[in-house]
């Protein structure tokens, strides 16, 4: 069984990734195309595989080669700009996206990059899903976006 998850930024890949591979008992490979050979995956069987849209040039070529493809995106673009350009700016201060954080806003540049990326990159996830007949999976109907274990802390819950 191969695996495999091609999602935008900040929609919670890497969580669905270690859950599927836990509960499969499937190796997980964690972005294996995103230019940095810090991760090398071989078409190995028994594997779960996460990449984001843009770190292949082939998407379609990619999915022939899964027994199963879940593309996963967010419904609320406002909020998954704001933390794709939040962990982009912050990323390179020492921020770990794996921890809690409030939200600050970064640069307005960087929003403006982040938010261009995100817009092209939801248009190329849904002509994906069309193409290839996959059904889009979205972060707010698996991950629950109130929950307390929720990464991003908003300031109102702090105070």
């Amino acid at each position: 069984m191969k695996i495999l998850i091609i999602s935008l930024p900040r929609t919670g890949s890497t969580s669905l990734l270690y859950k599927i591979a836990n509960e499969k008992n499937l190796k997980p490979f964690f972005e294996p195309f995103d230019g940095t050979n810090r991760v090398i995956y071989n078409n190995e069987d028994n594997s779960v595989v996460k990449t984001i849209i843009c770190h292949h040039k082939n998407n379609l070529e990619l999915i022939s080669k899964f027994d199963e493809v879940i593309l996963l995106n967010r419904r609320n673009l406002k909020e998954l700009i704001e933390s794709h350009s939040y962990q982009t700016y912050f990323s390179k201060k020492g921020y770990n996206s794996n921890n809690p954080y409030v939200y600050k806003q970064p640069p307005q540049e960087i929003i403006n990059l982040c938010t261009s990326d995100i817009l092209n990159w939801n248009e190329e996830i849904k002509y994906l899903s069309e193409i290839a007949k996959i059904p889009i999976t979205y972060y707010e109907d698996i991950f629950d976006s109130n929950s307390s274990d929720r990464l991003r802390i908003s300031i109102t819950n702090i105070i």
